[in-house]
């Protein structure tokens, strides 16, 4: 996944997903030509369609997630372009258009920011990484996906349209640490699985699972500290989770506290094994990373014939996970 500007090849999914954002809205304010005036708004840059203010997460072709945002100066100026897209529509637009706007900068100072837009699968992401990103004093958000702004720490304020719900946030968030712990004894017959990546090995891990023990310390320093519980409580040794692959636990993991407003900062991991693992450490940090969306660091040691692991009995891997909450 990265993040892309907007281009003659995905301009089209742009707008639909920042009309969807809002479609009831949309559809009152403009009528039933919406997604086309939006995007003549956006090929002109008409406030607030900004493409510079347009961050775009997308992964292959597709677009995964579309935030659409503006300062003070972006509700001040430029509205005489909108004569250009919508005619003699601009007086009954123009109207509603401008009580929205004055209700909107009566309590916008020149440090706050306002979120046109927030829609896609990464929408709790492009959230997080906009609010640890931007210097600013507040943020405002005229929705009607209040889940997700609440979830956020977002405070409900006077709405200026019935069909949206109005949420600003001052700027803060929390830095927490959780500390992971995972062993799997290594037996003939299974398949070696660290970050998920296969290790070319006669041995594997022996567990439930694949047995990953480095996403499994992982997901320990995770949920230890966000839920309050460890891995075998999350994902019990049952039918459903016999043999199942650890990164997939991961995702899972990821997703749910992301919509809680948890996110991983980065990640620093050593695993203790008497296989050696340096020439795939490339490929698990990559693995890991394109779950996390963090920076992940991964030592390893031998045991220095000190440890256990030493006398290939296991492997064990320990983290420490930075989170943020927002």
């Amino acid at each position: 996944m990265e993040q892309v500007k907007i281009t003659g090849q995905n301009i089209d999914q742009v707008v639909n997903m920042v009309y969807l954002d809002k479609k009831e809205f949309y559809d009152e304010l403009f009528g039933k030509n919406a997604v086309r005036y939006i995007k003549e708004a956006f090929d002109d840059d008409i406030p607030p369609f900004i493409k510079s203010n347009t961050v775009i997460l997308q992964e292959r072709e597709e677009i995964k997630g579309v935030l659409l945002y503006g300062d003070k100066s972006v509700f001040r100026r430029g509205y005489q372009k909108w004569f250009k897209v919508l005619g003699l529509k601009i007086f009954p637009v123009g109207s509603k258009m401008i009580y929205i706007i004055e209700r909107l900068l009566i309590d916008f100072s020149v440090d706050d920011l306002y979120i046109v837009s927030l829609y896609g699968e990464t929408k709790e992401f492009l959230l997080y990484n906009f609010i640890k990103s931007n210097r600013y004093k507040k943020i405002i958000a005229d929705t009607s996906d209040e889940k997700l702004f609440k979830s956020f720490g977002f405070s409900e304020v006077k709405s200026a349209h019935p069909k949206l719900k109005r949420f600003e946030k001052f700027c803060d968030y929390e830095d927490l640490s959780g500390i992971g712990w995972d062993t799997h004894p290594l037996v003939k017959g299974r398949k070696l699985i660290i970050g998920g990546i296969e290790i070319d090995s006669e041995l594997g891990l022996s567990g439930h699972s694949d047995a990953d023990v480095l996403t499994h310390a992982i997901i320990d320093s995770l949920v230890g500290m966000i839920y309050k519980k460890d891995i075998g409580v999350l994902f019990p040794e049952n039918e459903e989770n016999k043999g199942r692959k650890s990164l997939e636990m991961l995702q899972f993991v990821i997703n749910d506290m992301n919509k809680k407003g948890y996110f991983t900062s980065s990640i620093d991991c050593v695993v203790i094994s008497p296989i050696r693992l340096r020439e795939y450490r490339e490929q698990i940090i990559a693995s890991l990373e394109s779950v996390l969306r963090c920076p992940v660091s991964v030592k390893f040691k031998s045991g220095n014939n000190v440890y256990p692991e030493s006398d290939m009995k296991g492997v064990t891997a320990m983290c420490i996970s930075n989170i943020n909450r927002i």
